[in-house]
C-alpha cells in the first residue's frame, strides 16, 4: 500500500530511517520547515517534501525524495507527525503499512550522512547544518 494513499492527512511524512541523526536534528528541520511555511517561502510544494528537502540539504527536491524518502533496499523508516501531536495515531499507521514499531530513536549510529549528501564531519551538529545549508538563499 503506499504511503500517501494510508496517511490520515498531509501533516504526516515517512522518512528514510538513516535520515535523522537525532530527535533534535528533526525538530530543527520542522522548525524551518514551519517557518518557511508561514513566510511563504517555501521550495517545495507540500510540508512534507519541504520536510524531507531540508533533511536533505539541498535545493532541489528531487534529490530529496532520493535522500531522505525510502528507495528499494530500506528496511527502516521514521514516521513523522509534523504537527508534533504525540498522541497521534502512530500505530495505526504502523498498521496500515504493515510494519512495526521499534524501540529505538533517531541516532548517529542509524544516521548515514552518506546518503543525506553531507561529504564532511559527523555529528548531529554537522546534519543541523546541513538543514540550514538548504535554506539559504
Amino acid at each position: 500500500m503506499r504511503w500517501i494513499e494510508v496517511r490520515s492527512d498531509p501533516s504526516w511524512v515517512l522518512i528514510c530511517g538513516k535520515s535523522l541523526a537525532s530527535d533534535i536534528h528533526g525538530w530543527v528541520a520542522l522548525n524551518v520547515m514551519n517557518r518557511n511555511h508561514l513566510q511563504g517561502r517555501m521550495k517545495s510544494n507540500s510540508r512534507d517534501a519541504e520536510f524531507m528537502r531540508l533533511l536533505s540539504g539541498t535545493h532541489h527536491v528531487s534529490a530529496s525524495f532520493k535522500r531522505a524518502g525510502l528507495v528499494d533496499g530500506d528496511e527502516e523508516a521514521w514516521i513523522v507527525h509534523m504537527d508534533g501531536d504525540m498522541s497521534s495515531d502512530f500505530d495505526i499507521h504502523i498498521e496500515k503499512m504493515g510494519a512495526s514499531r521499534l524501540d529505538s530513536r533517531p541516532s548517529l549510529e542509524l544516521f548515514s550522512p552518506e546518503r543525506m549528501g553531507i561529504e564532511n564531519g559527523y555529528s548531529e551538529d554537522v546534519a543541523i547544518g546541513h538543514i540550514h545549508l538548504a535554506d539559504m538563499r
